[in-house]
């Protein structure tokens, strides 16, 4: 059966019976808000495209949306919403693997199964009570079922019922694939099987078949419907023996728990299941389904007084989850001004060409077609969405002229009095404003303020030349501990750690794009070696450095900084050489693109940097590796060091090397490219990476060095070790 399973799925005729499946039980979309209607306009075309994502193995799920549904005593049940492409690949594996799995499974077990169902399960019920004169019932359910359910456990059963090694990667996908909610905030999926996923009722009948299996072997009446499920004995002491057979089955065989209010009694008692009230050979609609049924009656008549419903869309479309009544719109939002193309490298077509074929090259040396899945597909696409999470973080504005006004859907922006854009303030962190002309009300500045949100102004060189911030004063006790510094050897220690973290960055970045061109960029990889085996003797020589006076520290951590980065500038050059001439770092004055944008994009995050130094209490005026200087914020260049080259340099040769249109007129950037730069810097910014054993995107990382810097000072921690970005 090797593969054979598989290539049912592949075939386009299964494919278009999931879809009228699907189609006719009317789904709701999922994440990419494409619906039924949506994509039956282009059946053809987006089913092709399916079968084409499939047969190639470049097919990856989407993440599940997740909503939350109330249950009684103000609860919420969380359901995972696929998209439409998606339930229509789980629909044709569910008809391909469910008459296999189907064929094993037991007639005690009602749930999601063909000829099955709640009124079979009742009957089976009365007959276990009249024909067998069961008088006891054990009543059972399991704690959070499908929320708690063992991957590994459950991948070890299908693998045991389906022979597919093609198939079984995708089925683990889905299991394994995580949730994005309202916020586009992701979600891991560590066990359990989503609800709301059509492949997941078979997966739960699969899970529970051995406990079925267990249980017909004792020969106990039993009947399940899902994960409810109850056990009808002759004898109280057999009750009592099922209740406890039951319990140590599934904790000590399925890592199952069952919800406390399992119970004993007598049937002549009376007890509920699946709505029905039995009691002694009668039965009758329980008095709990039966006030149910009565207020989704009065619900469906009287829908316009329901009040939560009401309150809850209001509150919806007031907080920008809808932006208009009769639509959803996503909470994430890319402002864009400027439009128009441009282009860079006009005097340059060879570099262009050059570029171009070493790009190719790249792509090819890195491709393996061979290789049928795409590995950790769920971590990659974890990452998208955390990208498109962090989209919604920042306000961009580069038109000269606009208006800033706040609605209560969102932040508008008008230009001449049109509406030009509306972002979500959902997850709103940050506006920055880099043209002039712009005019802001009020009001955006005060909800700004009361949410610790700043506006930044930026200048032609990218600093920020204001900051509108919340009254906030640095930390009295803190800004005391800095001036100590100074007498008890943690200017030194800082002041270290500071280089150190810039240096190993340095070596960092160049290992990571040795990575990909030491096969393909004979010039970079020549001179690597010797460069990184230098930066690394220089590290070493830093860490070996024991001066107590501030000044002598200083001078000769600056001889080490700057010998190593005339090594990390010359590996620059030798990266960007196909691309645009660089002959150096110049950091004043500079008019040639690489060093212009470079300067640019280090403003941007000047600010940044100086944002969450001001947030933990720090004075931003007191430095230790560079000199204190009235009315400049040294602390703020102190920092810095240890994110330029991941927050910055990564971003500005990513564009260049990626042939993205940059241009340069008169010694100074254009808008259309100072746009670009801020935009890859504030993505650089937002992306997530694993931090001391933790997720945290690299904006959070500056609070955290920050924070650490303070606790340094304080005492509370017994060393400061600076940021390093992985490769």
């Amino acid at each position: 059966m090797k593969g054979e399973l598989y290539k049912e799925v592949c075939r386009i005729e299964n494919l278009l019976s999931a879809w009228r499946k699907v189609k006719e039980k009317g789904s709701a979309g999922g994440i990419d808000r494409i619906t039924i209607d949506t994509f039956e306009k282009d059946l053809e075309k987006n089913l092709k495209d399916l079968l084409e994502q499939l047969t190639s193995y470049h097919y990856i799920p989407e993440p599940y949306q997740e909503i939350r549904i109330p249950k009684d005593n103000n609860e919420f049940r969380s359901l995972s919403l696929p998209t439409i492409k998606d339930k229509i690949v789980q629909q044709t594996v569910k008809d391909i693997i469910e008459p296999i799995l189907d064929r094993e499974f037991l007639d005690v077990s009602y749930a999601y199964r063909p000829n099955k169902g709640p009124a079979k399960a009742i009957a089976k019920v009365l007959h276990l009570i009249t024909n067998e004169k069961r008088d006891w019932v054990t009543l059972c359910d399991i704690d959070r079922y499908f929320d708690t359910i063992h991957h590994n456990l459950l991948f070890s059963m299908l693998s045991e019922g389906i022979k597919d090694e093609k198939l079984l990667p995708l089925i683990r996908l889905w299991v394994k694939m995580g949730r994005v909610d309202y916020k586009m905030r992701w979600k891991e999926t560590v066990k359990g099987i989503p609800q709301g996923s059509i492949i997941s009722p078979l997966l739960s009948n699969l899970y529970l078949h051995p406990f079925d299996k267990m249980m017909v072997e004792r020969r106990f009446g039993y009947v399940r419907y899902a994960d409810d499920f109850i056990i009808l004995s002759r004898s109280e002491g057999e009750a009592y023996r099922a209740l406890k057979d039951t319990k140590l089955f599934l904790e000590k065989q399925l890592k199952l728990n069952l919800n406390p209010g399992s119970s004993v009694k007598k049937i002549q008692e009376g007890f509920e299941f699946l709505g029905i009230l039995f009691k002694g050979q009668g039965i009758t609609i329980s008095d709990e389904k039966m006030n149910k049924l009565k207020e989704r009656i009065n619900e469906a008549i009287n829908v316009r007084e329901e009040k939560p419903l009401k309150t809850h869309l209001s509150c919806a479309y007031q907080n920008g989850i809808f932006a208009r009544k009769d639509e959803i719109e996503t909470t994430i939002s890319c402002v864009t001004f400027l439009s128009q193309k441009f282009q860079l490298f006009k005097n340059r077509t060879i570099k262009g060409i050059i570029a171009y074929c070493r790009r190719k090259r790249e792509k090819k040396a890195g491709s393996d077609a061979s290789k049928p899945i795409i590995k950790d597909p769920v971590r990659k696409k974890k990452r998208e969405y955390k990208r498109l999470e962090s989209e919604g973080f920042e306000l961009l504005v580069t038109t000269p002229g606009v208006f800033i006004g706040k609605t209560k859907r969102g932040i508008i922006i008008k230009e001449r009095g049109i509406k030009r854009h509306e972002a979500p303030l959902l997850n709103l962190k940050n506006i920055s404003i880099l043209s002039g002309g712009v005019t802001i009300s009020s009001n955006v500045i005060r909800y700004c303020a009361e949410r610790a949100i700043p506006i930044d102004f930026m200048g032609f060189d990218g600093k920020p030349y204001a900051k509108i911030y919340l009254l906030q004063s640095t930390s009295a006790s803190i800004g005391i501990a800095q001036l100590k510094a100074f007498e008890n050897g943690m200017a030194n220690a800082l002041a270290k750690g500071f280089v150190l973290g810039k240096i190993k960055n340095q070596i960092n970045l160049a290992k990571y794009y040795h990575k990909y061109r030491k096969k393909v960029d004979e010039d970079f990889a020549s001179v690597f070696n010797e460069k990184i085996t230098l930066m690394g003797y220089l590290a070493k020589e830093l860490k070996g450095l024991h001066e107590k006076d501030i000044e002598t520290l200083r001078g000769k951590l600056f001889s080490i900084e700057g010998r190593a980065a005339s090594c990390y500038w010359e590996l620059v050059e030798k990266i960007l050489d196909d691309d645009v001439e660089f002959e150096g770092r110049i950091r004043r004055g500079a008019k040639d693109l690489v060093n212009s944008l470079l300067n640019y994009g280090y403003g941007v995050l000047y600010s940044r940097i100086w944002e969450v130094l001001l947030k933990v209490g720090l004075n931003p005026y007191i430095s230790y590796l560079h000199t204190p200087q009235d009315g400049k914020p040294t602390l703020t260049f102190d920092l810095i060091e240890e994110f330029r080259q991941q927050a910055v340099d990564r971003a500005v040769f990513s564009l260049i090397t990626k042939g993205e249109d940059l241009e340069i007129e008169k010694g100074f950037l254009t808008n259309p490219t100072k746009k670009k730069v801020v935009e890859k810097i504030l993505e650089r910014i937002n992306t997530v990476e694993v931090f001391r054993g933790r997720e945290m995107r690299l904006s959070q990382i500056m609070r955290e060095q920050a924070n650490a810097i303070a606790s340094f000072l304080e005492g509370k921690i017994s060393h400061y070790r600076p940021y390093i970005g992985k490769w």
